[in-house]
């Protein structure tokens, strides 16, 4: 196996600051995948999700793309709009509502799910299955430290304790 590369200031960065570097380069590689589809990468991410899982619920989407539900929401109604996911009522549920792929945005979702898979080999390669194990775990455990630090977060707690007199 070749030597990677010496990247300036790695040995000296923090694990929050790796993780920020390799989010923003992420977005970076993979927009120009997109830009044809003229797709956002979570625009891409929720289509190729909603392929992988078939119709969603909005909370159930929310939760697996890592957004809070008024993002979730927008990005769903914009690619409504463009007729490339569909809204319909849940028929287990009747108040609650599925979100999937319209039969207008098959094609699209196809073409970009091969641009994907170009892209996710591109960026695994030279990873062995261990390897990508590993980071997966190296990742839940940050994933679940953040999400305790919000949980006892003051600022979090001081919202959940305000009353609108008005």
């Amino acid at each position: 196996m070749t030597a990677l590369p010496t990247l300036p200031g790695f040995e000296q960065s923090g694990i929050s600051m790796l993780v920020a570097a390799a989010r923003r380069a992420i977005k970076h590689a993979i927009a120009p995948l997109l830009e044809p589809l003229d797709l956002t990468p979570h625009q891409a991410w929720m289509i190729l999700l909603l392929r992988e899982t078939g119709p969603l619920s909005l909370t159930d989407l929310a939760l697996r793309m890592w957004l809070d539900h008024p993002t979730t929401s927008r990005l769903v109604h914009n690619l409504e709009d463009r007729h490339i996911l569909e809204i319909n009522q849940d028929p287990n549920h009747g108040r609650r509502i599925l979100v999937g792929i319209s039969e207008e945005g098959t094609a699209l979702t196809e073409t970009l799910f091969m641009a994907a898979e170009t892209f996710r080999l591109r960026l695994e390669k030279g990873f062995t299955p261990e390897e990508k194990t590993a980071l997966r775990g190296s990742l839940h455990k940050l994933l679940h430290n953040l999400s305790e630090m919000g949980e006892k977060s003051p600022k979090r707690k001081a919202k959940a304790l305000e009353v609108d007199f008005n």
